[in-house]
């Protein structure tokens, strides 16, 4: 019995962490009050490069980061050359972002927009990447499969989109990142 209980308090400390770690949005940002349906965990730089190789983002590429907290994908992306845009509606994160980019040197490839992700139009993107919830992912995925071109790559730190299977899924120390290639036929 000593040992359950243990394994309780562990999991209530772990759960506590996890929520100190959830970043709310500011009363500031007025237009998007209550709005943020996802709480910002930002990927490992491991993971944000395992995201890039995956998807094969290269010079030419357009790159849209959905949730983009403080632009460390968008970053990495244009780095690589292509032209990179974050959907961020957290205010304060926006500003992190772009001081972020301007510090990385990639202005002129790297932007942000404060927008509520469930509103963006995908169809300019050729690469879409997410860390988002479950939830989210299948509310997306109707939008990603009619905007996004066939041949267009998805990818997606942890969370899978429902019944479409991905085409490819790695680990990186043990974090799940998942790539899905846009159909010519949308399952």
């Amino acid at each position: 019995m000593p040992h359950k209980r243990a394994n309780y308090f562990a999991g209530f400390a772990i759960a506590l962490a996890l929520i100190a770690t959830i970043h709310p949005t500011r009363a500031q940002d007025s237009i998007f009050d209550n709005k943020q349906i996802v709480p910002f965990v930002p990927s490992p730089q491991e993971v944000v490069d395992k995201m890039i190789e995956l998807a094969g983002v290269k010079a030419g590429d357009v790159v849209y980061d959905l949730g983009s907290g403080d632009g460390r994908i968008v970053i990495a992306a244009a780095k690589r050359g292509a032209h990179a845009t974050g959907f961020e509606i957290d205010g304060d994160l926006v500003r992190k972002s772009e001081e972020n980019i301007r510090a990385a040197g990639v202005q002129d490839r790297a932007h942000i927009k404060q927008q509520d992700i469930l509103t963006v139009d995908l169809s300019p993107a050729s690469v879409l990447t997410m860390y988002l919830l479950p939830d989210v992912n299948l509310k997306l995925r109707p939008n990603i499969l009619s905007q996004l071109k066939p041949g267009s790559r998805v990818v997606s730190h942890s969370f899978n989109m429902g019944d479409w299977e991905p085409d490819r899924t790695e680990r990186v120390n043990g974090r799940i990142i998942h790539l899905w290639t846009v159909p010519a036929k949308k399952p």
